[in-house]
């Protein structure tokens, strides 16, 4: 009976530990931050967009704090599902075209994240982004 007993915990510790780590978003290869918020431009950034064909379409998130960054990137589009390194890969290039600043206008903040996602023919956009600064912008449309 003890012999069961002990490798149900020795099982049940070994489910929990591989679940624990199979999830993580955290980038672990990213830049410093001053050298991420000075290329983007924001500190973070979640992106979920739907269009006519796909309900949550592109969902893209990207945060930084002093102890890690993590990212994610759905696209349902052309199916990828990436979190962490992969994601922040994905997303980079993405992000240092943007140029996003503080001062756009909402429709043109709009008009540059879905041409960059390449998801001009949206039915509901929603964007939050925290600039440098802190200050906090949400950019939402619906057609």
């Amino acid at each position: 009976m003890k012999k069961y007993s002990i490798f149900g915990s020795i099982f049940l510790s070994t489910v929990l530990l591989l679940g624990a780590c199979g999830d993580k978003e955290e980038v672990k290869n990213a830049p410093t931050e001053d050298k991420i918020v000075s290329e983007f431009g924001f500190r973070s950034f979640d992106l979920e967009v739907d269009t006519p064909d796909h309900k949550e379409a592109i969902e893209a998130s990207f945060d930084i704090d002093i102890s890690e960054t993590e990212a994610e990137y759905v696209n349902r589009i052309e199916p990828k599902d990436l979190k962490g390194d992969k994601a922040y890969k994905e997303l980079e290039p993405i992000f240092k075209e943007l140029g996003l600043t503080k001062d756009m206008k909402k429709d043109e903040v709009i008009e540059k994240v879905s041409q960059a996602f390449e998801v001009e023919d949206y039915t509901k956009f929603n964007l939050e982004v925290e600039f440098p600064d802190g200050d906090e912008k949400e950019y939402k449309d619906e057609k």
